[in-house]
């Protein structure tokens, strides 16, 4: 899902309406239970994170990354990323996917934004690549807050680590 939105945002001058229709069936973002009980799956939380920072103009970024081969493509990048930039806010987003099963360093370079400072970065991310929330264990598989401070991001430059299978968020202000 958030390979999905990331696509979505990176095509935003071409992609007018863009429809969740897993809303109604087995899949759905959010499950319920007769007489109550909820719990959130794991796509609910990307597609939150896209929702409520994706507000803006988006902005496709260069992505310099390793690559693999697919059964079905050949020269895929293991990170994958999409940006938005608040104007009315003076926020700036990142959404960064990494496929790979090993952790990636990435270098951030932010041309025109060197004045913004690094606000928060959440990781999804789990060891247990069949772990699922459910009703009875709905936090089995949530975002994690990681450390985020003012040196993550100086002068518009810096370095990230994402975890493997992950997604991540980064803001800045």
């Amino acid at each position: 899902v958030g390979g999905m939105l990331i696509t979505l945002l990176n095509h935003a001058d071409r992609v007018k309406v863009a429809c969740l229709a897993q809303l109604v069936n087995v899949i759905a973002p959010i499950m319920t239970a007769n007489g109550g009980g909820v719990c959130r799956q794991t796509i609910f939380f990307p597609f939150r994170d896209a929702s409520s920072l994706g507000r803006g103009d988006a902005i496709r970024p260069l992505v310099t990354s390793p690559r693999y081969d697919s059964k079905q493509y050949t020269d895929v990048p293991w990170l994958d990323a999409a940006a938005v930039w608040n104007e009315e806010k003076g926020t700036l987003a990142l959404f960064l996917l990494n496929r790979g099963r090993e952790a990636l360093e990435t270098t951030l370079a932010l041309p025109g934004f060197e004045s913004l400072k690094a606000t928060g970065h959440t990781v999804l991310t789990h060891p247990d690549l069949q772990a699922v929330n459910t009703l009875d264990r709905p936090g089995t598989v949530l975002p994690q807050a990681r450390v985020c401070d003012a040196s993550m991001l100086e002068n518009g430059r810096g370095t990230v680590r994402l975890e493997p299978l992950s997604w991540n968020v980064l803001t800045f202000a």
